[in-house]
């Protein structure tokens, strides 16, 4: 599978972080109101706090990077969790309110776990090319690091083959 789709996907979650994090950080209390939870005491800071988390994700996945839909997939867990909570203190039109805000938030956790789990996927190894120091005459691998940017989990790096090596009765003489 190419990550291509896995891109895609994860700019648009990016949108859609950015959206949220811009309408939670200009307006908390009609965000709060919208989710049914303008009741609370805590709603404003936590509304808020967690706009600027949107905000964080946005700029990894935005940038092109679908490993950082795992930051969403951390995001979702807990707001799944706090929304839970949040359920059992409504009732009336607050409680269908949050019902509704939270079916919103598993689908797109859903999506989140999807284009996270894509990011995982790898196309093909990544190829190591020797690359001989003309000073030193050392051999050092040449390591793409564009999979490490995009949130792939380190590989093992390969030996360089033995092509470079100096001969010890060559040093002695020169």
């Amino acid at each position: 599978m190419s990550a291509r789709p896995a891109r895609r996907t994860a700019r648009l979650l990016g949108l859609a972080s950015l959206g949220l994090g811009t309408s939670m950080l200009a307006s908390p209390t009609a965000v709060a109101r919208f989710a049914g939870v303008d009741d609370s005491p805590v709603a404003l800071p936590v509304v808020t706090a967690v706009g600027a988390r949107e905000l964080a994700h946005a700029a990894g996945l935005l940038a092109g990077r679908p490993g950082w839909a795992w930051t969403r997939v951390a995001g979702d867990a807990v707001d799944l969790a706090v929304m839970g909570v949040a359920l059992q203190n409504r009732r009336g039109e607050r409680e269908r309110r949050l019902r509704n805000v939270l079916v919103g938030a598993s689908v797109l956790a859903a999506l989140d776990l999807l284009t996270a789990l894509r990011s995982r996927r790898r196309t093909s190894a990544p190829t190591l090319t020797p690359v001989t120091r003309p000073t030193t005459g050392l051999v050092a691998p040449l390591i793409d690091v564009r999979p490490a940017l995009a949130g792939e989990p380190r590989r093992p790096v390969a030996t360089a083959p033995d092509a470079g090596a100096v001969d010890a009765g060559a040093v002695d003489a020169g």
